[in-house]
């Protein structure tokens, strides 16, 4: 009977009995927006979509979902066509559109999609047994199914079954986000995520934002950043990264709300943390970054362009190591211009696990190639004797380093501890990350000030050095990974462990006076070869 009343109605719109417009008025009265148009165009494998609340994210992708069914979405690989075999859609979201707490259901996927959908197009609502929506094919195929799902439901219940895309609304854990995925492959499925950033730590800021390779803000998320941040970020940015979609936008984005109320109802809001991510969803990580003037785009520069036959030999080059048992160590090597100017221009990360110290030697050798190194600091931890030598990690380097020396293998090098108590490395860090933006680009940082000439202290990595690249973007301070510990616990000053190998190898390099840009002179390189004759005699009767 059904069938049949689905068919007289399509009948009777082909015939004009029934108004179309009418049959299709919560479809046709959709008001798609900037971002929305910018969202529906992406064909990345996995799409974010995080926002301040009540943007309309949710009304966003529950439109494109139908637009799929319609087979009118303008990414004709995510159309529903009549011989798509699999033909089943996933949302996920807290809780089921059947649940609900103290009257209210909370689940506001179900609603808003059925709101967009036409009403002649369903076959067979939900029911508390069964969360499912059967929905007519409007091109002549076969049932198309939306499985509504929770986070509570255990990941056994979901496996074997083949979705062709997934939507997850609101903070899902990350065991339930790794559980879809394999649910997209027979169908080389897509997964939408939606979000408002929550106020403690969630996977999804190292797990989406920071490995997206495509990025859309809309002007008042930009705005945003700059006021809060100092960050100019542009409206449309790629990256090198993964095959991730992220699309930002505020509360002010939305077209129905009127920005006088929208004021008047953050103003209530005294933290201004809180209203980064309720009004414009952005990640409290970004309030936690230890460097907050670092920029990939200013800070991070073509080895090609700049050092096309690699550094001068003629700088002061300084090599450190953040040294661990077990962890993988971060090398580093830098180099001072005569102007004052810091390259991070070669980097090693060696585990201890697969290679003996040896080992690791051998390849930092390599890398210096016939640099001399006027200084080589190291993790105090490597002073630690070992049981069975009797002779610490240092010990082993300089011991043969000197041998490489006298092999040729390179110049040698004398490594010592570095210094652990002083925070003066952190702030010459931000000091000249500021500069190097001040100036833009290297080589630049000459200035004239009271009619005397001066140079900016600045900090450059090469693009070769990929790990100190994402190190000093992603350390950030230790987070409390609950709301309740959040609301009853100061915040943490400490910064977190992940990251911080390759920052702190540089902070320990400004720590030492002999790359101190108070110290550096010009006729330190003027009295380059007299020191080196005298520091290898020593480093000699050293052994």
């Amino acid at each position: 009977m059904q069938e049949c009343t689905e068919l007289q109605q399509m009948q009777a719109i082909d015939a004009g009995i029934i108004d179309k417009d009418t049959f299709f008025e919560g479809f046709w009265s959709f008001k798609p927006t900037w971002i929305f148009q910018q969202f529906i165009n992406r064909p990345e494998k996995i799409i974010c979509l995080f926002s301040g609340n009540q943007y309309g994210k949710t009304s966003t992708v529950a439109y494109s979902y139908v637009l799929r069914i319609m087979g009118m979405h303008p990414i004709e690989k995510k159309n529903m066509r009549p011989d798509n075999p699999i033909r089943t859609y996933r949302f996920a979201s807290e809780s089921l559109p059947s649940d609900s707490e103290g009257g209210e259901v909370r689940n506001t996927q179900y609603p808003e999609f059925m709101k967009w959908l036409p009403k002649h197009l369903i076959k067979k609502d939900i029911t508390v047994r069964r969360p499912v929506v059967d929905i007519y094919d409007p091109q002549g195929g076969p049932d198309i199914h939306i499985d509504f799902t929770s986070f509570g439901q255990t990941t056994q219940s979901q496996a074997g079954q083949k979705r062709c895309s997934v939507w997850i609304d609101e903070g899902a854990s990350k065991e339930f986000y790794e559980e879809q995925l394999p649910r997209l492959l027979a169908a080389d499925g897509d997964l939408i995520y939606t979000l408002t950033p929550a106020e403690y730590v969630g996977f999804e800021f190292d797990e989406f934002f920071e490995q997206a390779s495509f990025y859309v803000r809309t002007e008042a998320v930009r705005d945003r950043m700059k006021k809060r941040y100092n960050k100019i970020v542009p409206e449309i940015e790629t990256r090198d990264g993964k095959d991730i979609a992220v699309l930002m936008a505020a509360t002010d984005d939305n077209p129905i709300l009127i920005k006088k109320d929208i004021d008047a109802m953050f103003d209530l809001l005294a933290d201004e943390d809180t209203i980064d991510i309720r009004r414009y969803g952005l990640f409290r990580q970004a309030s936690g970054q230890i460097f907050k003037d670092f920029d990939v785009r200013t800070h991070v520069i073509s080895s090609n362009q700049y050092f096309p036959e690699w550094v001068p030999h003629g700088w002061m080059h300084a090599r450190a190591i953040d040294y661990h048992e077990h962890v993988p160590w971060a090398c580093l090597f830098a180099t001072m211009s005569q102007q004052n100017e810091v390259f991070i221009y070669d980097e090693l990360n060696p585990s201890p696990e697969t290679m003996v110290t040896l080992q690791i030697a051998h390849v930092l050798a390599g890398k210096s190639r016939d640099y001399k190194y006027y200084l080589n600091l190291i993790d105090p931890l490597a002073a630690k004797k070992q049981s069975n030598t009797g002779l610490s990690t240092i010990d082993d380097l300089n011991r043969m380093f000197s041998q490489f020396r006298k092999e040729g293998t390179c110049t040698g090098g004398y490594w010592q501890s570095w210094d652990t108590k002083s925070t003066r490395g952190r702030e010459e860090i931000r000091n000249r990350l500021r500069n190097s933006k001040l100036c833009g680009k290297p080589f630049n940082n000459r200035v004239i000030k009271d009619g005397i000439a001066t140079y900016l202290p600045t900090l450059w990595i090469l693009d070769n050095c990929h790990k100190t690249k994402e190190s000093f973007k992603n350390w950030r301070k230790e987070e409390w990974n609950s709301r309740e510990a959040l609301l009853t616990k100061d915040e943490k000053d400490r910064p977190q462990q992940r990251f911080s190998h390759f920052p702190m190898a540089v902070e320990a390099l400004f720590k030492h006076p002999a790359f101190s840009a108070g110290r550096y002179k010009e006729q330190l390189l003027k009295d380059r070869d007299t020191q080196h004759k005298h520091y290898f005699q020593r480093e000699a009767h050293g052994r």
